[in-house]
């Protein structure tokens, strides 16, 4: 049922390289311009171990993880028949961030997946205006969302997710549809792969208290490069493309906020070595994080991402270690196997 569906909605693979290019154009020219504003912060969360072990936004890393096409679909050619995967994220004490994903093959050249992402905050005080506690409430968030990905050429594929998204809070409760496109290009010969994501397109159909807000999108790109005579393989990728502004980052006051500064708010950068073909460990470093996060004076780990994987038989297990809040660190472990 599942094969004929997304048969006849992609009858054709210009289908998906039409829609991912028209996307991307409309995003950027109508997006280049938003605010900070925006609803469903949890989708810029961190899921794949590797991805953030690389200094996040990791979007050219193509591997059998099924963690990796959450930030851009076109990246779901890479793993394996039948993989199901599972993660979680240490985050604020009594948070429950954790997740799912389900990816199978339809050929040699179509790949679908389902994913389910969530977060409970917990129980917290429920006051009124003045503070009056009245009692407690509970706030949670989720997102679901199926994927299709098409592989256009030996070296190009192109793929989409369709997310439904709900954040209720008490008894509040705010919908959203969103949508992710994604395109990878590879070289193999040359070791060199390049990605291009557009995530959290889309917007609210039904929103607290009616007040409208956007969703959290971002243009993301990335290269990879692996050198053929050394286990080493880096990684450089850029988000927020769309945000240009000194206005979308935070600068202390009296900061210099020229082109150049701006820039690194945009960067990271990451190595893997790879030490065998089951086993890997990395290294990364996210600018914004590192200039944002860190206390005058006291930068020390803040920004900067440490992670390993390995592979044995159908089980894999990646692991990383970063900072992205300012009052702790975090650990994002995935996990996944062949069934």
């Amino acid at each position: 049922m599942f094969h004929h569906f997304f048969v006849n909605l992609f009858p054709m693979k210009r289908t998906v390289s039409t829609i991912a290019l028209s996307v991307f154009l409309i995003g950027a020219n109508c997006l280049r311009a938003q605010s900070l504003e925006s609803s469903f912060e949890f989708l810029k969360l961190p899921l794949s171990a590797h991805s953030s072990s690389l200094g996040g936004h990791a979007v050219s890393l193509a591997e059998s993880d099924p963690a990796l096409f959450i930030q851009n679909p076109a990246l779901l050619t890479a793993v394996d028949k039948r993989l199901l995967g599972l993660n979680a994220m240490t985050w604020f004490s009594g948070t429950t961030i954790a997740g799912a994903q389900f990816c199978n093959m339809f050929d040699e050249r179509s790949v679908y997946a389902f994913n389910a992402r969530y977060v409970n905050y917990g129980k917290m005080p429920e006051t009124t205006a003045d503070g009056t506690v009245t009692g407690t409430f509970r706030a949670k968030d989720m997102a679901l969302g199926a994927t299709y990905t098409y592989l256009l050429t030996d070296n190009l594929s192109g793929g989409i997710t369709g997310n439904f998204i709900c954040s209720r809070y008490g008894s509040m409760t705010s919908i959203a549809i969103g949508v992710d496109l994604g395109l990878h290009y590879s070289i193999p010969d040359q070791g060199i792969s390049i990605g291009l994501a557009a995530t959290n397109l889309g917007g609210q159909i039904k929103a607290f208290e009616n007040t409208f807000q956007k969703l959290p999108f971002d243009l993301a790109a990335s290269v990879a490069f692996r050198l053929n005579h050394a286990p080493l393989r880096f990684v450089v990728s850029m988000d927020n493309l769309t945000r240009w502004n000194k206005t979308d980052f935070y600068f202390a006051e009296n900061a210099d906020a020229g082109f150049g500064e701006i820039l690194k708010r945009h960067l990271s950068l990451g190595v893997d070595v790879l030490l065998t073909e089951r086993f890997y460990i990395a290294a990364g470093l996210n600018m914004r994080n590192r200039i944002e996060l860190a206390g005058e004076g006291k930068k020390g780990l803040t920004g900067i991402t440490l992670g390993t994987g390995l592979r044995i038989g159908r089980i894999m297990f990646d692991l990383s270690y970063g900072k992205y809040q300012v009052s702790e660190s975090s650990l994002i472990c995935n996990f996944a196997f062949n069934i």
